[in-house]
């Protein structure tokens, strides 16, 4: 079985009908996504309902968890956001309808599957307080607060692979496009982002799971990245946010 990982796409329609196109011309049985459908971008509804429509499901519940934008878009708090982002989420908010705002303030903050996963989108240390995953010691406290073997997260827009072997012992930044993971490694695994990369690569980011190789793979796809910042700039949304998708910064 494959599974299309997707995370923070933040309104960013063209980056999700890329991403989901490159997705199924790879070939994939279930995706899931790890918060932020909403935020930034222009297109908030219909990347909600574009998610809806596809993403899988596990005993009758959608494989979403809540990000910190979905949580702020339905009613969550933005306070601890800058000032462009609270323009932003204040806008998306507009946008959205009764049902979508309801969707969004239910979603899970974690989930587990397979039973060796683990899906969160900031770090599994207290996931409620949206804690970024910047250093190795934010890493080890992640390590800490998920049993699986894997943790798949977002939040930081900056992709990147970790492994732990032996306890805390042997803990490394793993500087590969793939993991083929093995027995009594643990590995804590940010996918990356869809609407809004930060890792100074402005191509769209997802991973790849796929549970009979015990493989992850990250995927970078190019899309129409001229006509999203357009259309941010167009919705009267701050021109940082529509400057910053061609750095990918």
């Amino acid at each position: 079985m494959r599974i299309a990982i997707l995370s923070d796409i933040h309104g960013n329609l063209e980056a999700l009908q890329s991403v989901l196109d490159h997705a199924k011309g790879v070939g994939y049985d279930r995706l899931v996504c790890l918060g932020d459908v909403v935020g930034y971008g222009a297109n908030p509804q219909e990347c909600v309902d574009t998610i809806r429509g596809i993403v899988s499901k596990d005993n009758g519940k959608e494989l979403v968890v809540k990000g910190n934008h979905d949580d702020a878009a339905s009613g969550g708090g933005d306070e601890y956001f800058n000032d462009q982002a609270q323009r932003a989420i204040r806008w998306t908010a507009e946008q959205l309808n009764g049902e979508t705002l309801d969707w969004l303030r239910d979603l899970e903050m974690v989930f587990c599957f397979d039973p060796d996963y683990f899906l969160v989108h900031a770090s599994p240390y207290q996931p409620e307080n949206w804690h970024y995953v910047v250093n190795m010691g934010d890493a080890l406290s992640a390590f800490d607060s998920f049993e699986e073997q894997v943790a798949f997260i977002g939040h930081s827009h900056v992709p990147f692979f970790v492994s732990m072997e032996n306890g805390d012992e042997h803990v490394q930044i793993l500087q590969t496009e793939a993991v083929e993971m093995e027995s009594g490694v643990r590995y804590l695994t940010n996918v990356g982002s869809v609407g809004q990369p930060r890792d100074g690569d402005p191509r769209a980011c997802y991973v790849f799971l796929d549970l009979e190789q015990r493989k992850i793979e990250r995927h970078r796809v190019d899309y129409d990245i001229d006509l999203a910042s357009r259309k941010i700039i167009d919705a009267g949304l701050p021109e940082f946010l529509a400057t910053r998708l061609h750095k990918g910064r």
